[in-house]
C-alpha cells in the first residue's frame, strides 16, 4: 500500500504542477465566478437573479474548459515524461506497467476533480451570497451538474492519455490536443446541424452521431438535469426527449460511463503495447 500511495501521490503532484493544468483550472474558476457576478449585475439588484441563469451559463463553460483541461492534461502527462526521459527511469523500478498507468489515471482524476470542485464551488458560493438558491432541489441539480462536468473532464483525460501515449514531445502533444478539441467542439453542435442540412440525416442517425461525441452527450444531460425546455436540447436532444422521455437522463449518464471506460481501456491498451525501445 505504501508503494501505491507514493506512486499516486507523485502523479497527482505532477498533475497539479502542470502549467497546462494550472492555467486551465485557474481560468475555469475565475470565469465561473465572473459568470456568477455578471448574472448578479444583470438582475437589477444586489444579488444573483437565481439558480437557472448562472447554471445554464456554466453548462457551456464546462463543456469547453473541462474537456480542454482534461484532454490537455492527459496528452501532456505522457509527452512530458517521455521527453524528459523520466518514464523509462520510472519503469526501470520493480513496478509493473499496470501500476504506473493506474497511478497516473488516479492522480490526474483527483487533480481534475479538485479543479472542478474549485470552479463550481466558487460559482456556488457567489450564488449563495447573492441569495440565488431556491432550495435543496436546486442545490441537488447544481451538484449533479458539477458531477457531470467532472465526469466529462475524466473522459477527456482518458482520451488524452490514449492519444498522448505515442507522442514524445510536449509541443506536438499540445498541438494534437488543440486540434482534437476544436474538432470535438465543432461537431458538438454546428457540425451536427451542418451534416443534417447537407446530408438530410434522419433523427435516428442524428441521435447516433450525438452519442458519439461526449461533449454533446454532456450538454444534453446537463440540460435534462437542469429541467430545461426540450427546445434547448438541440435537434438530437429534442428527438431523444420525444422518444425516451424520463429515461433519457439515465441513458445519457450510462453513455458517459461507457465513454469513460472506453477511453481509459484504450489508453491502457496503447500503453501496454508501447515497446521499451520506444519509451
Amino acid at each position: 500500500m505504501n508503494g501505491w500511495t507514493l506512486l499516486i501521490h507523485k502523479e497527482g503532484r505532477e498533475a497539479f504542477r502542470s502549467r497546462w493544468f494550472a492555467i486551465t483550472a485557474g481560468s475555469f474558476a475565475v470565469i465561473a465566478l465572473a459568470m456568477a457576478a455578471f448574472s448578479m449585475r444583470g438582475s437589477g439588484y444586489i444579488g444573483l437573479p437565481g439558480f437557472g441563469r448562472t447554471a445554464a451559463t456554466l453548462v457551456n463553460l464546462s463543456m469547453l474548459l473541462a474537456s480542454l483541461m482534461g484532454l490537455g492534461l492527459g496528452t501532456l502527462t505522457w509527452a512530458a515524461e517521455r521527453e524528459g526521459g523520466t518514464l523509462a527511469y520510472l519503469l526501470s523500478y520493480p513496478i509493473s506497467r499496470a501500476q504506473v498507468f493506474i497511478a497516473k489515471a488516479i492522480g490526474g482524476a483527483m487533480a481534475l476533480a479538485a479543479a472542478m470542485a474549485l470552479g463550481f464551488g466558487a460559482a456556488g458560493l457567489g450564488i449563495g451570497m447573492g441569495g440565488g438558491w431556491g432550495g435543496l432541489e436546486e442545490i441537488g441539480r447544481y451538484t449533479g451538474l458539477a458531477a457531470g462536468a467532472t465526469l466529462l473532464a475524466w473522459i477527456a483525460y482518458g482520451v488524452g492519455m490514449a492519444v498522448g501515449v505515442g507522442l514524445r514531445r510536449q509541443s506536438t502533444a499540445l498541438g494534437v490536443t488543440l486540434i482534437a478539441w476544436l474538432i470535438a467542439v465543432f461537431l458538438s453542435d454546428l457540425g451536427l446541424m451542418g451534416l443534417t442540412w447537407a446530408l438530410g440525416l434522419s433523427p435516428v442517425w442524428l441521435w447516433g452521431l450525438a452519442l458519439s461525441n461526449p461533449l454533446h452527450v454532456f450538454r444534453i444531460l446537463a440540460m435534462v438535469m437542469l429541467n430545461g425546455s426540450p427546445d434547448l436540447l438541440g435537434p438530437a436532444g429534442w428527438f431523444a426527449w420525444r422518444t425516451y422521455g424520463e429515461a433519457l437522463g439515465p441513458m445519457l449518464f450510462g453513455a458517459m460511463l461507457i465513454w469513460l471506460a472506453f477511453a481509459f481501456l484504450m489508453a491502457a491498451f496503447r500503453f501496454r503495447m508501447l515497446r521499451d525501445s520506444g519509451i
